[in-house]
Protein backbone atom coordinates (compact mmCIF):
# COMPACT_ATOMS: atom_id res chain seq x y z
CA UNK A 1 0.00 0.00 0.00
CA UNK A 2 2.78 2.44 0.81
CA UNK A 3 4.01 1.77 -2.75
CA UNK A 4 0.60 3.25 -4.13
CA UNK A 5 0.85 5.94 -1.88
CA UNK A 6 4.07 7.23 -2.85
CA UNK A 7 3.14 6.99 -6.75
CA UNK A 8 -0.29 8.97 -5.99
CA UNK A 9 1.70 11.61 -4.10
CA UNK A 10 4.58 11.81 -6.47
CA UNK A 11 1.29 12.13 -9.54
CA UNK A 12 0.09 14.70 -7.77
CA UNK A 13 3.25 16.87 -7.36
CA UNK A 14 3.90 16.40 -11.21
CA UNK A 15 0.32 17.75 -11.71
CA UNK A 16 0.82 20.87 -9.46
CA UNK A 17 3.95 21.52 -11.09
CA UNK A 18 2.09 21.57 -14.57
CA UNK A 19 -0.80 23.36 -13.31
CA UNK A 20 1.64 26.11 -11.70
CA UNK A 21 3.89 26.44 -15.66
CA UNK A 22 0.15 26.03 -17.23
CA UNK A 23 -0.38 29.76 -14.61
CA UNK A 24 2.78 30.77 -16.02
CA UNK A 25 2.60 30.61 -19.47
CA UNK A 26 -1.00 31.68 -19.46
CA UNK A 27 0.03 34.94 -17.45
CA UNK A 28 2.75 35.22 -19.48
CA UNK A 29 1.10 34.86 -22.76
CA UNK A 30 -1.76 37.17 -21.60
CA UNK A 31 -0.10 40.66 -22.72
CA UNK A 32 2.33 39.23 -25.61
CA UNK A 33 2.10 41.61 -28.50
CA UNK A 34 3.99 41.90 -32.07
CA UNK A 35 3.95 45.50 -33.35
CA UNK A 36 5.58 46.77 -36.47
CA UNK A 37 5.20 49.80 -38.79
CA UNK A 38 5.89 49.62 -42.87
CA UNK A 39 9.16 52.11 -43.10
CA UNK A 40 7.70 55.19 -44.13
CA UNK A 41 5.39 55.26 -41.08
CA UNK A 42 2.27 55.11 -42.79
CA UNK A 43 0.86 51.70 -41.50
CA UNK A 44 1.59 50.23 -37.78
CA UNK A 45 0.03 46.89 -37.07
CA UNK A 46 -0.66 45.02 -33.76
CA UNK A 47 -1.21 41.13 -33.42
CA UNK A 48 -1.30 38.29 -30.99
CA UNK A 49 1.30 35.69 -30.88
CA UNK A 50 -1.48 33.52 -32.73
CA UNK A 51 -0.87 36.15 -35.76
CA UNK A 52 -4.59 37.87 -35.40
CA UNK A 53 -4.34 41.37 -36.08
CA UNK A 54 -5.64 43.29 -32.87
CA UNK A 55 -4.90 46.95 -34.47
CA UNK A 56 -4.16 48.51 -37.31
CA UNK A 57 -3.54 52.22 -37.63
CA UNK A 58 -2.94 54.13 -41.27
CA UNK A 59 -1.64 57.71 -41.36
CA UNK A 60 -2.93 59.96 -43.67
CA UNK A 61 -0.63 59.32 -46.20
CA UNK A 62 -1.58 56.07 -46.33
CA UNK A 63 -4.15 56.45 -48.32
CA UNK A 64 -2.66 58.54 -50.55
CA UNK A 65 -0.85 55.55 -51.76
CA UNK A 66 -1.92 53.03 -54.52
CA UNK A 67 -4.23 50.07 -53.38
CA UNK A 68 -1.28 47.48 -54.41
CA UNK A 69 1.45 49.84 -52.46
CA UNK A 70 -1.08 49.61 -49.27
CA UNK A 71 -1.58 46.09 -49.73
CA UNK A 72 1.99 45.47 -49.61
CA UNK A 73 2.61 47.62 -47.01
CA UNK A 74 0.50 46.21 -44.47
CA UNK A 75 0.72 42.58 -45.66
CA UNK A 76 4.55 43.40 -44.76
CA UNK A 77 3.85 44.89 -41.57
CA UNK A 78 1.58 42.38 -40.31
CA UNK A 79 4.24 39.85 -41.37
CA UNK A 80 6.95 41.77 -39.31
CA UNK A 81 4.60 42.22 -36.46
CA UNK A 82 3.87 38.43 -36.51
CA UNK A 83 7.63 37.77 -36.16
CA UNK A 84 8.02 39.85 -33.50
CA UNK A 85 5.15 38.04 -31.54
CA UNK A 86 6.81 35.00 -32.01
CA UNK A 87 10.00 35.71 -31.23
CA UNK A 88 8.40 37.25 -28.00
CA UNK A 89 6.56 34.31 -27.41
CA UNK A 90 9.65 31.78 -27.70
CA UNK A 91 11.55 34.08 -25.63
CA UNK A 92 8.75 34.04 -22.68
CA UNK A 93 7.94 30.51 -22.95
CA UNK A 94 11.39 28.86 -23.90
CA UNK A 95 12.23 29.35 -19.84
CA UNK A 96 9.36 28.23 -18.18
CA UNK A 97 8.67 24.70 -20.33
CA UNK A 98 12.50 24.04 -20.68
CA UNK A 99 13.07 20.60 -22.61
CA UNK A 100 9.38 20.89 -23.32
CA UNK A 101 9.71 23.87 -25.26
CA UNK A 102 10.29 22.16 -28.92
CA UNK A 103 6.48 19.79 -28.30
CA UNK A 104 5.01 23.09 -27.55
CA UNK A 105 6.67 24.55 -30.72
CA UNK A 106 5.26 21.98 -32.75
CA UNK A 107 1.74 21.67 -31.22
CA UNK A 108 1.27 25.85 -31.43
CA UNK A 109 2.09 25.85 -35.21
CA UNK A 110 0.19 22.82 -36.21
CA UNK A 111 -2.40 24.89 -37.64
CA UNK A 112 -0.54 27.90 -38.99
CA UNK A 113 -1.14 28.65 -42.72
CA UNK A 114 2.12 28.74 -44.80
CA UNK A 115 2.45 31.47 -46.92
CA UNK A 116 4.02 30.82 -50.83
CA UNK A 117 4.17 32.89 -53.71
CA UNK A 118 0.94 32.14 -56.32
CA UNK A 119 2.71 31.40 -59.68
CA UNK A 120 0.88 34.11 -61.56
CA UNK A 121 0.30 37.20 -59.31
CA UNK A 122 3.55 37.10 -57.48
CA UNK A 123 1.52 37.70 -53.92
CA UNK A 124 1.59 35.35 -51.11
CA UNK A 125 -1.12 33.06 -50.80
CA UNK A 126 -1.53 30.37 -48.07
CA UNK A 127 -0.68 27.10 -48.97
CA UNK A 128 -2.43 23.93 -48.80
CA UNK A 129 -5.39 22.31 -51.22
CA UNK A 130 -5.88 24.35 -54.01
CA UNK A 131 -8.90 26.54 -53.35
CA UNK A 132 -12.24 25.40 -55.51
CA UNK A 133 -13.88 28.12 -57.46
CA UNK A 134 -17.08 28.03 -57.24
CA UNK A 135 -18.20 26.57 -61.08
CA UNK A 136 -15.91 23.85 -60.33
CA UNK A 137 -17.71 23.03 -57.28
CA UNK A 138 -20.07 21.07 -58.36
CA UNK A 139 -21.07 19.87 -61.91
CA UNK A 140 -25.11 19.88 -61.47
CA UNK A 141 -25.92 23.29 -63.87
CA UNK A 142 -28.60 23.81 -61.22
CA UNK A 143 -26.62 24.99 -58.16
CA UNK A 144 -27.04 27.66 -56.55
CA UNK A 145 -23.37 28.10 -56.30
CA UNK A 146 -22.33 29.48 -59.68
CA UNK A 147 -20.73 32.94 -59.90
CA UNK A 148 -22.61 33.63 -63.29
CA UNK A 149 -26.03 35.01 -63.26
CA UNK A 150 -29.20 32.64 -62.69
CA UNK A 151 -31.04 34.66 -65.45
CA UNK A 152 -30.56 32.29 -68.91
Amino acid sequence: MADAATRIQEMLRKFQEQAQQASELRSAMQDLRGSASSPDGSVTVTVAPSGAILDLKLTPNAVRRSHTELQQAILGAVRQATADAAQQLDDTVAPILGDRFGQFQQAFNAEAPVLRPDASTGEETAGGAEPTTASSASDDPDDDFSSESFLR
